[in-house]
């Protein structure tokens, strides 16, 4: 008796607008920062349900090729930006080098008291002052990364008082002459959560990538403990590693 034939593998109807709408990003048919139809359009052009049209969206978005905005809807991802954590460059100096236009906001500056949370991270004592500087930044024109930045005001003397819209490693270098020599760096992908994910116009629950970075001066001495709240479509990570 003869071998059935194989029978073939039925491709998700979600899955098929998936494939329509990523060779349209890919073929340049659909241009960064495009805005997609809404999912009621999208369903009745593949003749299909909004549950599926949103399934293909999901599928999208978890793939970093297109972003959602609350209350504005669904947008083409531009390329990632190429962002190396370990070095000490101005976010406008490497979002420019890459040809993209980059901008900064303060959001806040406190002078606050070391948590004991903190005080694990930094080495310093509970209840001791610390500067807290937050930070939204932009990418062409979008908001992409919201940062935590915690500073020592007993190693900084006023630097709560300074502009941080702009860098901040050429201020620690020009005004306090601080070389940032040991980092300590983490990464890992997160769910952004309020206030991030509210500073950056998305949804709670939206995915993003946590990195944090502690940095100290060639005496081992704390300067500055960073967290960096991003949007999962907007890096690449690279790394520099020299074998010895």
């Amino acid at each position: 008796m003869a071998d059935a034939a194989p029978t073939a593998t039925r491709i998700p109807i979600y899955l098929k607008v998936r494939d329509h709408l990523a060779d349209d990003i890919q073929s340049g048919n659909l241009p960064p920062h495009t805005r997609l139809p809404s999912e009621r359009v999208l369903a009745e052009s593949h003749d299909t349900t909004r549950v599926t049209a949103r399934l293909a969206l999901s599928q999208l978005e978890a793939e970093g090729k297109i972003y959602r905005s609350n209350r504005r809807g669904w947008f083409v991802s531009p390329a990632r930006l190429v962002y190396n954590p370990t070095y000490d460059y101005s976010f406008t100096d490497y979002v420019s080098a890459q040809g993209r236009e980059p901008r900064t906001e303060t959001l806040g500056v406190d002078l606050t008291t070391v948590s004991s949370w903190l005080a694990t991270r930094t080495g310093l004592a509970p209840g001791q002052s610390i500067v807290h500087l937050r930070r939204r930044r932009y990418i062409d024109g979008r908001p992409v990364l919201v940062e935590n930045i915690y500073l020592d005001p007993a190693r900084l003397p006023g630097i709560e008082r300074f502009d941080f819209n702009r860098s901040l490693w050429k201020l620690l270098r020009e005004r306090y002459g601080v070389e940032l020599t040991q980092k300590q760096i983490q990464m890992y992908p997160t769910a952004l959560v309020d206030p991030q994910a509210e500073a950056l116009c998305v949804s709670a629950g939206t995915a993003g990538l946590y990195v944090n970075r502690l940095s100290r001066d060639g005496n081992g001495r704390f300067i500055e403990f960073d967290e960096e709240f991003w949007l999962h479509d907007t890096l690449c990570i690279t790394v520099d590693v020299n074998a010895s």
